[in-house]
């Protein structure tokens, strides 16, 4: 569906006070677009007309004008820079539109590259197999411990 449609659709159900699917609508736009900062003022926007603090100024957080009290508790829901710089969803290549998104952006650690979360996943892996490792040795020894109590028992 076209932008302007959805766009149409979005305030049709803003006028009619349905902010879920209003909400749900510019997710798919800025999942589409995340570099277009009026839709982030928009879904800020209607963040804010539902009174989640966080949400909205997760949205604004590349806005110039952004509520102080937004930003902050953006900023305590996601303590860590890393954290917040995922977030926000901000593609690693695009270019800043504006000199205040590019210092914002550039407070924050670079999203982590595809190679570096392949890189984890394996090692997540190998731990896990690891683990399972030595839980079936275990098992094994105590298998035999029981074994050698209930030989000892039946004698």
């Amino acid at each position: 569906m076209a932008k302007s449609n959805l766009m149409d659709r979005v305030a049709n159900d803003l006028a009619k006070g349905h902010t879920h699917p209003a909400k749900q609508r510019l997710h798919s736009l800025i999942a589409a677009h995340p570099t277009d900062l009026d839709l982030r003022r928009q879904l800020a926007e209607v963040y804010r007309q539902t009174g989640d603090l966080v949400e909205a100024g997760r949205w604004s957080y590349l806005d110039e004008a952004a509520d102080p009290v937004e930003i902050l508790a953006f900023e305590r829901a996601y303590p860590s820079p890393a954290g917040r710089r995922a977030a926000l969803r901000w593609p690693a290549n695009a270019l800043p539109p504006t000199d205040f998104v590019r210092r914002r952006l550039a407070e924050l650690p670079p999203p982590r590259t595809i190679a570096a979360q392949a890189q984890r996943m394996r090692l997540s892996i190998r731990l896990n197999w690891m683990r399972l490792s030595a839980a079936a040795v275990l098992c094994g020894l105590a298998a035999i411990g029981l074994y050698a109590v209930v030989e000892q028992l039946v004698r």
